[in-house]
């Protein structure tokens, strides 16, 4: 039997003692646990380690993921197994590491971290410690809350740019001189004048009045815990249980959007990122501008002035548009009420070939209703459009009659293949999409309509 083991608290986890130890951490699995599903069938296994350099979910932070590899005989034997740790929880003072396959208690495992993971948290994490502290000392700002952005995981190894910013929730909306102030001396203090970052622990119940408690979890126990204060320079001193820098140079850059979202009340989100996400989302934007620019056959100056002039030119296409489909529906529904007057069978059909929008027969239909008040009775109309461009459709049955609609868009049914929709029931408008039309169901449909209705 194995001598039990006590496992180190969190708080004095080695990758919190020390941040950038990645790999070749050995240690002893102190206990391996199932975790179950709602049937109760085994899906995976919770291993706690005497110590770890995988920090658990906290502070703000997402968990680390890594690796435990299991070592046979002494320290210098060879690695013979390889086990993945997706993520780690904290449960009170204890780091639980989720892994796939059981670890007997006691067997020496060497522990590796994903680095690139770990120092991309590390940059968000610190860069947001800096930024609030600034935003605290110059402007009197409270940071209420933050949210790391995108997080790697197993099914996103690879973040896109919209996942890059983060967001620090503030008790008020900044001015855009405030927000470049900030960014300013924030990147001043990265490139030209950088702090150095000391962790300060305290066991126990040691006094702590100069040091804010209320951001501590619910179920962590300080009393048996750590308290670790982050120091930046003389800027800042927080309580966090994060993994943090060295020095604010290690940050890289930092990038704080101009644009904020208003959040409970009169708060504000001030969405940011930091390190290599600046540099990534900055190959990704002037990819956009490369691309944008070829598309316009423009400079880069020229971007928005081009934008704004085929911008305006486009909602002028559209009044252009909106007034001719008036027109067309206008004329269309005249010819029609007429057609269907001059009918012994009272069922008339229009039919749009090219550009038949749902938007015109929907115009077409607001037109015919105001000749239908009047005393026509006993009505079938068919309004149908075809797209060439998508090769989809759109349909209208119009009639007084719920029954005859049924019936109408049953025979129709039949016709094209990929027709749904819906209404009518009471009489009034049946309305419906043509997802897909072929050619032979095209020409079945306008064979149909044009024996069995009077053409416009």
């Amino acid at each position: 039997m194995p001598t039990p083991m006590t496992p180190v608290k969190v708080g004095a986890l080695a990758c919190q003692r020390n941040s950038f130890l990645f790999d070749g951490f050995k240690t002893l699995v102190v206990s391996c646990e199932p975790t179950k599903n709602k049937k109760g069938e085994i899906e995976g296994y919770e291993i706690e380690l005497q110590d770890t350099i995988l920090f658990p979910e906290g502070g703000g932070q997402p968990s680390d993921s890594g690796f435990l590899k299991i070592v046979e005989g002494n320290r210098n034997s060879s690695k013979i197994e390889k086990i993945l740790v997706s993520h780690v929880s904290r449960f009170g003072l204890h780091a639980k590491h989720h892994v796939n396959d059981y670890i007997e208690p006691g067997t020496t495992v060497e522990v590796a971290v994903d680095e690139q993971k770990r120092m991309d948290y590390m940059q968000q994490h610190t860069g947001q410690h800096l930024l609030s502290a600034i935003l605290e000392r110059n402007y009197k700002v409270e940071t209420v809350s933050w949210s790391m952005g995108g997080i790697i995981t197993k099914k996103k190894p690879v973040l896109e740019p919209s996942d890059y910013f983060n967001y620090i929730e503030l008790n008020r909306k900044l001015t855009l001189d405030e927000i470049t102030n900030v960014s300013d001396e924030i990147n001043q203090l990265i490139i030209n004048f950088p702090q150095e970052i000391i962790v300060e622990e305290r066991i126990g119940e040691e006094t702590v009045d100069e040091v804010s408690t209320s951001k501590i979890p619910d179920d962590y126990d300080l009393s048996k815990g750590v308290l670790r204060t982050i120091h930046i320079g003389d800027i800042d001193s927080n309580p966090c249980c994060g993994t943090h820098l060295k020095c604010t140079s290690q940050i890289g850059s930092i990038l704080i959007l101009s644009n904020q979202s208003a959040v409970r009340g009169s708060n504000s989100r001030l969405y940011f990122m930091c390190g290599k996400r600046v540099s990534l989302y900055a190959k990704s934007v002037n990819k956009i501008l490369l691309d944008s620019k070829n598309l316009l056959s423009c400079s880069e100056t020229q971007i928005s002035e081009k934008i704004t002039r085929q911008t305006k030119q486009i909602q002028q296409l559209n009044k252009r548009e909106q007034y001719w489909i008036k027109r067309l529906a206008r004329t269309a529904s005249e010819e029609l009420m007429n057609t269907l007057k001059a009918s012994g069978k009272k069922r008339a059909y229009f039919m749009e070939e090219e550009y038949g929008t749902l938007e015109l027969l929907l115009q077409i239909h607001k037109e015919v209703s105001n000749f239908l008040k009047d005393d026509t009775e006993g009505y079938e109309i068919i309004l149908c459009g075809y797209e060439r461009q998508t090769n989809t459709g759109s349909l209208l049955i119009l009639s007084e009659s719920g029954e005859k609609i049924a019936n109408l868009a049953a025979n129709l049914g039949s016709i094209l293949q990929n027709l749904k929709g819906g209404g009518g029931k009471k009489g009034g408008k049946w309305q419906g999409k043509i997802t897909s039309i072929s050619n032979a169901e095209f020409a079945a449909l306008s064979d149909h309509l044009s024996h069995d209705f009077a053409s416009c």
